[in-house]
């Protein structure tokens, strides 16, 4: 028998979550009323993966590009409210396709170490409220683009990011499945968000797409860290059978393989970047930076390779000190290069001119 909550005030709402959670037995015995809602609403939370809109803060380096390329590092009026606001359709829209991954992969996640514990799987929430906030996420967040962004560019962006998330997730295409296909298709999402930052702040008649190369280089970024997101996780479950039953991809991959997908990635990622640096000119000063972006790089390797690392869920690697450290290192540097550049401060062409051979004056 349920014990009721000591003050009248509460006993309203509990009893209309108790009502709508009548078949789950940690409802039921309502010994601390608060304490048992929030461990539901927790829960809930958690299949939303609030703490993954980290991920949205790729949306920014669109919006940097946008200032860069399009405004030569003028700040126009309402471009900071613009980048600020642009976050929240993504964050919505996001945890829409987090809850159908999380829906659709149950049945899997039963087979992981880790996993298994996770709320759908352990039996801790009630599936068909999840398809509710599902809905209910994904019609804010397009209704929020529609309405607040003049250029409709980016609602067509949040549009490819949900499509994506779906043949990513849903069978017969599942995307997941396939072994590479799953890396290429989940990092696409990062062009997608360099899209939104960038259809976020420019006016409402550019149609243009950024440069190809940046759009590239952000692809290949994305799916080197996918790759070493698969690495890690393919090493944490360290069983054939259980990885294969797990995800279909991993009876395709090995250590091996992944080792050499995460070395070409990086390699594509220099190039495409190396191409933009060379290309337009406001970039031209930030070759001086690619040493730190070689060492961040060079970082995230040691770090997914570390023996101890296999036993991390693959989310953690970005945690890594020396990680943060080298990516907040190359931000500042970068900024500061962008702006040597545009105010004549410094110009990378004039030390590069040290490194040129010397034979033409030799045969003069």
């Amino acid at each position: 028998m349920p014990i009721p909550c000591s003050k009248g005030s509460e006993a309203k709402p509990i009893a209309l979550i108790k009502t709508l959670f009548t078949d789950r037995p940690w409802v039921i015995n309502l010994q601390n009323c608060p304490v048992q809602v929030n461990t539901v609403l927790i829960e809930y939370l958690k299949i939303c993966r609030v703490d993954h809109w980290l991920k949205n803060i790729f949306i920014l380096f669109g919006h940097v590009v946008a200032l860069v390329l399009y405004y030569d590092l003028d700040l126009p009026s309402g471009f900071i409210l613009n980048a600020i606001i642009s976050l929240a359709p993504a964050c919505l829209i996001a945890s829409s396709y987090y809850i159908l991954n999380e829906i659709l992969d149950a049945p899997f996640d039963a087979l992981h170490p880790a996993k298994k514990a996770r709320g759908i799987p352990a039996g801790k929430v009630r599936v068909p409220i999840l398809w509710a906030i599902m809905t209910l996420l994904m019609a804010g967040g397009f209704m929020m683009a529609w309405l607040l962004f003049d250029n409709h560019l980016y609602f067509v962006a949040l549009s490819l990011l949900m499509l994506f998330a779906l043949l990513y997730n849903i069978p017969p295409i599942r995307l997941k499945d396939k072994a590479f296909l799953d890396v290429i298709s989940e990092s696409i999402n990062n062009p997608l968000r360099l899209l939104l930052g960038w259809y976020a702040v420019v006016p409402a008649q550019v149609t243009t797409l950024p440069p190809l190369s940046i759009i590239l280089a952000w692809w290949f970024f994305g799916a080197l860290l996918m790759t070493g997101k698969r690495y890690s996780e393919y090493r944490f479950i360290n069983d054939d059978e259980i990885s294969g039953s797990y995800r279909k991809s991993f009876k395709t991959y090995s250590e091996q393989r992944l080792i050499m997908a995460m070395i070409g990635y990086a390699c594509l990622f220099c190039f495409c970047t190396g191409i933009a640096m060379a290309i337009y000119e406001p970039l031209n000063n930030l070759v001086m930076v690619f040493p730190v972006i070689l060492l961040a790089i060079m970082a995230y390797f040691r770090h997914a390779m570390k023996e101890e690392t296999a036993r991390l869920e693959p989310e953690k690697l970005l945690s890594n000190p020396l990680i943060i450290l080298t990516t907040i290192l190359t931000a500042a540097i970068s900024v500061w290069l962008l702006y040597a550049q545009k105010h004549d401060w410094f110009n990378c062409k004039d030390t590069l001119h040290l490194m040129e051979a010397k034979w033409g004056k030799m045969h003069q």
